[in-house]
């Protein structure tokens, strides 16, 4: 679970200065549902709500013990959230993520060991075999690939296919700097 930011960091408004001491658990607010999804993508625990009020989700975030990523500078302004936040600057996810990479040395990588998550739903995923999943693919995809994962609360199947490599790909210039497509 995060911990809270030492002191002598906890006013700042940008979140600047947070280092990776702490377990990353966020709730990403109504106005960035992207990055939500690219978070869980990278093995995230991210809690996103479309249609929420800000008394709600300041609650939330202190109740589950997560760190708020927001664009609403007037939620930051009223300091309910005890610092607990990072002021997203930028419209553009991969500048989202270059951002909580520079600021919260957020890791933009995935790997064995990633914890993957749902997309969708934010539940973690587990591991599951061609043959388990074979009945609910087509047979085509069954056949191309070893594994796949799928999400116990909505079901959903992931595989490594197209999306998954462009998904790779977008990463890779993200973190090497590539200027937006």
């Amino acid at each position: 679970m995060p911990q809270e930011a030492p002191s002598n960091q906890a006013d700042h408004a940008d979140g600047a200065g947070h280092n990776d001491s702490f377990a990353r658990a966020f709730f990403a607010d109504a106005m960035l549902g992207r990055l939500a999804r690219w978070l869980r993508m990278l093995g995230y625990d991210t809690a996103y709500e479309k249609f929420i009020a800000d008394d709600e989700l300041a609650a939330r975030v202190l109740a589950e013990d997560r760190w708020l990523l927001t664009r609403d500078r007037y939620l930051v302004r009223r300091r309910v959230l005890r610092g607990r936040h990072t002021l997203i600057a930028d419209d553009h996810v991969q500048d989202q993520l270059r951002q909580l990479r520079r600021e919260l040395h957020l890791r933009l990588s995935v790997g064995d060991q990633t914890a993957h998550r749902c997309a969708d739903c934010n539940t973690a995923l587990i591991p599951m075999s061609a043959a388990e999943a074979a009945p609910l693919i087509p047979p085509v995809v069954a056949s191309q690939y070893p594994t796949f994962m799928c999400c116990p609360t909505c079901r959903r199947l992931f595989w490594p296919g197209t999306q998954w490599t462009s998904f790779l790909d977008r990463l890779a210039r993200i973190r090497d700097g590539a200027a937006r497509p």
